[in-house]
């Protein structure tokens, strides 16, 4: 019989996961770990459940009683920096959301918008209006639950689809700007790529980020919308101000935007390095709001809003859930608010 140790050395390797790594999600120094691996220290409760999401394997695989296991495809767009509390959070509400739809008995099928430049007159919006992108895309977007917690600076969003369901998770800890950016961003992955789990950082840029990253540029300010802007605030030159103006309209990420305008040609190099710094003290000094360059305010940083939410209260209702099971949901989707 395969010992736990190493069932645990064999996923930490097929998941090309560090020693260091898995240490550092679980809070234990890594030589713990690796006495764990090699069968020379007990594995506690706390340790194997924190395991079991982050593996997104069951207690029984876990403790060799049975050898199904099916690994989970996940795309990495964050480079070597991966946090790996996102993923077993993702893990985590996937189990729950198994469970739910196994119980679900209105299980109709759904379709997806279609990703193209027709997306915001398929949601009913104009070309030129701003959006709250959270509270549009719980409306349209069939089947989203939108999870927000602190995770390393490095990431800025995850997207996860299966079947019906889908998942995206951003990080609160960036600015209020950014994360309308990445929620635009996941948007991208969820409509348009065939993988199911995708993780993805700010620095790293490849093909499909690229695309990414100019989809929710456009779906959150389109060319129309920008040039609009230009002709209402009679703009020639771009300045700070003109800058500050736009972003808080359009509530888009700064350096997303002084990005766009220096690819449009509408700024220059020295511009964009020139616009690069201070913004929010600039923002305070023209007497707008500050909010949209810093992180979600304390009582927010953990929250979520979507899908699962009436479904577990459904679902419960029905008497086909305990309620010590609909408040571990609620508990996961950091609703505190509503689980007790």
């Amino acid at each position: 019989m395969t010992s736990i140790g190493s069932r645990l050395r064999k996923l930490r390797v097929e998941y090309g996961y560090s020693q260091r790594q898995v240490a550092e999600f679980l809070e234990i120094d890594q030589s713990n770990l690796s006495k764990i691996e090699n069968d020379k220290r007990n594995l506690n409760w706390t340790l194997s459940d924190k395991l079991i999401s982050l593996y997104n394997c069951t207690p029984e695989y876990l403790l060799g009683e049975t050898d199904e296991y099916e690994k989970i495809n996940i795309n990495f767009k964050s480079g070597n920096d991966l946090d790996l509390k996102a993923i077993a959070k993702i893990n985590r509400l996937t189990y729950h959301l198994n469970i739910l739809r196994g119980l679900d008995d209105e299980k109709n099928k759904i379709k997806l918008p279609k990703l193209n430049i027709n997306l915001r007159r398929e949601f009913g919006l104009d070309e030129y209006c701003p959006i709250n992108i959270f509270t549009l895309l719980v409306q349209k977007i069939p089947n989203l639950t939108i999870v927000s917690f602190p995770m390393k600076r490095s990431v800025s969003g995850c997207c996860y689809k299966k079947d019906i369901d889908s998942i995206i998770l951003i990080n609160s800890s960036h600015s209020i700007g950014r994360q309308n950016f990445t929620l635009a961003h996941e948007l991208y992955h969820l409509l348009d790529d065939e993988k199911n789990f995708f993780i993805c950082s700010e620095g790293l840029k490849d093909e499909i980020e690229i695309k990414a990253d100019d989809f929710a540029s456009n779906f959150l300010m389109t060319k129309h919308a920008l040039y609009d802007f230009i002709e209402r605030e009679n703009i020639s030159e771009w300045t700070i101000e003109d800058v500050i103006k736009c972003e808080q309209y359009f509530q888009i990420d700064h350096n997303s935007l002084i990005r766009r305008l220096y690819n449009e040609k509408f700024i220059d190099e020295s511009q964009l390095a020139e616009f690069s710094f201070n913004i929010m003290d600039k923002a305070g000094k023209f007497g707008y709001d500050t909010s949209l360059y810093e992180p979600t305010h304390e009582d927010k940083k953990y929250y979520s809003i979507g899908h699962m939410i009436p479904l577990t209260e459904k679902i419960y209702e029905k008497g086909k859930i305990s309620l010590g099971r609909r408040k571990d949901i609620l508990l996961d989707l950091f609703r505190y608010d509503i689980a007790y």
